[in-house]
Formats: C-alpha cells, structure tokens, sequence
C-alpha cells in the first residue's frame, strides 16, 4: 500500500504521537521473566557443574545462552518497562535489571547512564558513548571496539568524561554504579581462586562472547554510517536470521523512536506507525512487512549500510 500518497492518512506529528501513546505504558512481564529466569539458569548451571552432575562443556553453553540474554531485560529496565512507568514500582527496574547483567558482571546504573546518552546524542561521535562501536568500520571493528571502549584509556571515556564534567546526575550514576562493578571484580578474583577452569568457561568467556555480540546487533548493524536525528539514526535490517534470534534488532528503529514502549510491543507498533516510518524516511521502513509479528523478519529487500 503507498501510504505516503494515501490522503486519508494524517501523516502530522501529532497524529504520530497519539498512535505511538496507545502502546506505552504496560509493565513488561516478559522481560521480567527473561532477567530473573536467566540469571537463575545460570546459577542453576554453576551448581550443576560444580557437583558434576552435567559435563563443564554443557555447562559452557547454558552459559553462553543466558549471557547473551542478560542485557535485555537491564535495557527494559533502563527505561521504566519493568515498572511500567508507575513509581511505587521503580525498584523493578532496578533490582531485576541488575540481577539479570550480573552473568554479565555489568552495573545496571551504569549501562542505564551511558545508554540514555547514547539516545540523546545517536552517532553524534563527541557525545555518544556507543559511537565507537556502532559506527565502527566492520562488524569485527565493532567486536574489538566494544570490548575496549569503556576500559580506563577506551576511546569511549573521552565522551564519558565529557558528560561527567556537564552533568552531575550522570557521573553520580556512574559512581553508584562503580560499586556494583567494584564487586564483580573481586567476586570473579574469588570465586576463579576456588574454581578457576568453571569460572573461565562459565562467566569469563561468555560475558565477553555476549558483550561482542551486543556490539554488533545492538550497535553496529542498526546505527552503523548513519546521521544524528530522531529519524535518521536507525535503520531496519536484516541478517537471514529470524528476528528473534538477534532480540527483534532489526527492528531496532522502532526504539529510538519511541523508547517508551515496550520491546514486545515493538511489532504492533511498526504496523500501526509504518505509514509515519516512510513519511520521516526512517532507512528500510518502506521494506518493512505490513503484517509483523513472530514471523521473521527476512524479506526486507535491501540491507541498509548508509554508506
């Protein structure tokens, strides 16, 4: 359907925003079963293997999984999904988002002030903290970037302490969040005393593999060579890979345009919105199917690099 030229349409901003409200506001329970669930897996799959009852390699790949599910539910959180927006109900989005980055070894304060960072300024290379490796040159610059940017001489500190200067609440949120990141790292010393080889194979590696994972599917493929602005930063995209497999990333636009709404009702939303993606130029929106649910989404006709 060519949306654009339907005039019966409201294309205005206004009328944008009221379809967008229509979806905001649930308390995500999926990702609070996802981050809770997750975690206990893998303190389950720690139990398991030290007593010998699965073999370490099994134990390696329960890891592997739960690690690179343990960011999403903190990112719900960064955005008061878990709660909804209700304020008597804050404390989810903090304490399931942070229970859910501990395979992770990750401060949820943290991650939330960088990322709300990373959506005021988008591929702004001064003010993004995620620039590095979202617009890295390759998908393995992006792997290399994200494990290294945030490291005290990282080429991400110099944005990080930019806004630590201007903004007193964010470096207070780093701060806070530098405790919890303190812990993990004397918790990895202790516990790699006791079991060195368990550790290595079931937080070590697998913290890293999912941390370059969300380098690429988070950053580099939905950001990667594009402007700053609302409409502009993010494209859709598609890698062969049913959408659930790469967290629904390929729809990824739908978040920054409306952060508001929950992840798992991103779908619904592309459909009511697709009319507004096309008429802001959003990449990939007009290749978009009208119908997206679970379906993958594999039939985008051209895969956005912006370059």
């Amino acid at each position: 359907m060519d949306y654009v030229n339907d005039n019966s349409i409201d294309l205005s901003i206004e009328a944008e925003r009221e379809v967008a409200r229509t979806f905001m506001g649930r308390i995500e329970w999926e990702m609070i079963l996802i981050g809770l669930g997750q975690f206990t897996i893998w303190v389950v799959t720690w139990v398991l293997v030290v007593n010998a009852i699965i073999p370490l390699f099994v134990g390696f790949l329960i890891a592997l999984f739960t690690a690179c599910n343990a960011y999403l539910p903190s990112h719900a959180g960064q955005h008061g999904h878990l709660s909804g927006g209700r304020k008597n109900l804050q404390w989810l989005d903090f304490w399931v988002g942070q229970i859910s980055v501990i395979p992770l070894a990750q401060s949820h304060d943290a991650l939330k002030a960088t990322h709300l960072k990373h959506h005021a300024h988008t591929n702004d290379p001064d003010n993004d903290p995620d620039f590095f490796h979202g617009n890295a040159k390759s998908w393995l610059g992006a792997v290399r970037n994200v494990n290294v940017s945030f490291d005290d001489e990282g080429p991400a500190m110099k944005c990080i302490e930019k806004h630590m200067e201007e903004d007193p609440k964010f470096k207070a949120a780093l701060e806070k969040g530098g405790a919890w990141t303190l812990l993990f790292y004397f918790a990895q010393i202790f516990v790699a005393i006791l079991y060195p080889i368990e550790t290595l194979l079931l937080w070590w590696i697998p913290k890293r593999v999912a941390t370059s994972y969300l380098g690429v599917v988070f950053s580099y493929l939905p950001h990667s060579g594009l402007d700053s602005g609302r409409y502009k930063d993010t494209r859709f995209w598609t890698n062969k890979i049913p959408r659930f497999l790469n967290h629904s990333m390929q729809i990824h636009s739908m978040h920054h345009m409306y952060p508001r709404i929950c992840h798992y009702d991103e779908a619904k939303a592309i459909q009511a919105l697709k009319p507004y993606m096309i008429e802001r130029g959003i990449p990939g929106a007009e290749h978009i199917p009208d119908k997206l649910r679970w379906n993958p989404v594999t039939y985008i006709k051209e895969v956005y690099y912006g370059r």
